[in-house]
């Protein structure tokens, strides 16, 4: 978690605080100074949690969209209450039954493994999930194979030493034959099968060029291919629930609800955002403007590694509003990612 100074604050001022996060997670509008003492029994009038409400707003950690509104948290609120005055709500046994029964099916391919934890974090939560694949730094090629889409677009297909698949479209800038792609193969799988993988962002375009003689591809072509190849160095990211943000009954009017739907159907950019968990060895929560991507500035993340073979480390994440259950989401990213680890980490 990120570390922040801690705003001097009273029992019924963090109270008061606790009841606006809490209300507003749950409804998505600010909260007024009478739901606030009703939902969680403060002492005191009306008026005097309205006072509290503008102290908090004073520290930051509150604020007030219109003037007839109530309160809803700041990115400082949030973090206030997530460092201080969070209490988790752990998976009732009925969940975590279901986690732990989903990785006892014997499944053994790993993609469906982590596709299905996607599914199962998203579900708990009722909110996106992420799954980003551990890379292990010892993955050779085995075998690679241009193939012809279009005179303008070629499929890579990539099998790796631990039997992975990969597959890239490529756009290219001019058009090419099925005779230059076969070429290309050759050439490529002679010089690269049993090297590891990101050897082949370091090919030499001269070299490659010189050996295929007659059939040599434009440069600029040779150099979109390199960029395919690169990109299958990249984590695989698994994606469920973008669904439950679209049922937000905000989502039409919340600017922040569409950026997060725009955000989770750019991979590169789900990538960026997860890859500094990775270096993380406990549960994480960053919110809002702490998140690095300007794009997720309007997200909530819970998010753990996992250890997969050869003790890679992959990142599981529930990825949301900042207006998310945190108390729940921890509870949930620990059990998935833990069940992740036994599975995959032997």
């Amino acid at each position: 978690m990120v570390a922040a100074d801690r705003p001097e604050l009273t029992e019924r001022q963090e109270r008061v605080l606790a009841a606006i996060v809490r209300g507003y997670v749950r409804t998505g509008q600010p909260v007024g100074s009478r739901t606030a003492r009703e939902s969680h029994n403060i002492a005191g009038s009306a008026a005097t949690i309205r006072s509290e409400m503008a102290t908090l707003a004073g520290k930051g950690l509150v604020e007030q969209p219109h003037t007839s509104a109530g309160r809803r948290p700041t990115d400082g609120g949030y973090r206030y209450f997530v460092e201080h005055l969070m209490a988790q709500e752990p998976l009732d046994l009925r969940e975590s039954a279901r986690v732990k029964s989903a990785f006892r099916r014997g499944v053994d391919d790993a993609t469906e493994v982590l596709r299905e934890a996607a599914r199962l974090l998203s579900d708990l939560l009722r909110c996106p999930a992420v799954v980003m694949s551990p890379r292990e730094p010892s993955r050779q090629l085995q075998h690679l194979h241009a193939s012809p889409v279009s005179s303008r677009n070629v499929l890579l297909v990539f099998v790796t030493s631990d039997g992975h698949v990969g597959n890239r479209l490529v756009e290219l800038p001019a058009p090419v034959t099925s005779s230059q792609l076969e070429r290309l193969s050759e050439v490529l799988n002679r010089r690269f099968v049993g090297a590891e993988v990101g050897a082949l962002t370091r090919l030499d375009v001269e070299a490659l060029l010189s050996e295929m003689g007659d059939l040599a591809l434009p440069r600029r072509v040779v150099e979109a291919l390199r960029r395919g190849l690169e990109y299958e160095q990249q984590h695989d990211i698994y994606i469920e629930g973008a669904v439950y943000v679209l049922q937000d009954p905000n989502f039409s009017r919340a600017q922040e609800l569409r950026q997060i739907v725009a955000t989770l159907y750019q991979e590169h950019l789900v990538r960026q955002l997860l890859k500094p968990f990775a270096r993380e060895r406990r549960i994480c929560i960053r919110i809002g403007a702490e998140n690095p991507l300007p794009a997720a500035h309007g997200c909530g993340v819970v998010a753990m590694t996992y250890v997969g073979g050869m003790g890679s480390r992959g990142v599981v994440a529930a990825l949301g509003p900042k207006r998310m259950p945190y108390w729940r989401a921890v509870p949930a990213v620990e059990c998935v990612a833990g069940e992740l680890t036994e599975h995959l980490g032997r």
